[in-house]
């Protein structure tokens, strides 16, 4: 039975103004999970880098100074608006979401790396072992889910409705970063050395404002159990 990217085919029918395009990566993705696995690699990561070029400009965000694929990968999501419209807590949505779509980040960064093994997208040993079937079809649904979600978000709403995330003052929450930097080690780089609540703080918002949530709502737990014992 042939494989069928079906959210993404969904994805054309509901965009037929962008579906040419489109349509050319699915069914070049869809070949080579059924005739060349070996190759399936090498689509699927063209399929994301398509992603982050037709979105991008859409988000107003400029990808040129990043060559880095988990990097530019990661820009994108933090752009994007994740919130269920006319809904209180439209904001709290929008984090929760994007902390949930952190895994593609982490998807991002082992396709990354598995681009740079020989044998999985370029160069090695005609003798070696390479992707298989069960392979491409693992990696070809993942795609198909992210890639479509991904793109539907951006099609679906206006440039206008991009959420751009409020600045976070670091110095405001001196007991996370404490925490943080008990929990973690300090980088020492060139010899200067970095607090690790400094460097998430600056290098990833995003992420910074989810592990403080977190943080805040153990913390509560924490002082509940404490007072009820007492």
């Amino acid at each position: 039975m042939a494989f069928a990217l079906q959210m993404l085919r969904a994805l054309i029918e509901a965009h037929p103004d962008r579906a040419a395009s489109l349509q050319r990566h699915v069914e070049a993705l869809e070949a080579t999970i059924q005739g060349e696995p070996q190759l399936c690699l090498h689509r699927v990561r063209t399929l994301f880098e398509a992603v982050h070029e037709t979105i991008a400009p859409q988000l107003g965000i400029d990808l040129s100074d990043v060559i880095e694929f988990p990097t530019r990968n990661s820009r994108i999501i933090k752009a994007m608006d994740f919130s269920v419209p006319n809904h209180p807590d439209a904001e709290k949505i929008n984090a929760a979401i994007a902390k949930l779509l952190g895994s593609i980040n982490g998807t991002a960064a082992a396709l990354a790396e598995l681009s740079n093994i020989p044998n999985l997208r370029h160069g090695g040993s005609l003798d070696w072992g390479t992707l298989e079937r069960q392979h491409a079809i693992m990696l070809g649904g993942l795609c198909d889910t992210l890639a479509s979600f991904l793109f539907d978000v951006a099609w679906s709403r206006a440039l206008a409705t991009v959420a751009v995330p409020e600045q976070i003052r670091y110095e405001d929450f001196g007991p996370f970063n404490t925490s943080l930097d008990d929990q973690y080690e300090t980088v020492e780089i060139a010899g200067s050395t970095f607090l690790p609540s400094r460097i998430l703080h600056a290098l990833d918002p995003i992420q910074y404002e989810a592990a403080r949530t977190d943080w805040e709502a153990e913390e509560a737990v924490l002082s509940r159990d404490e007072g009820a014992a007492a």
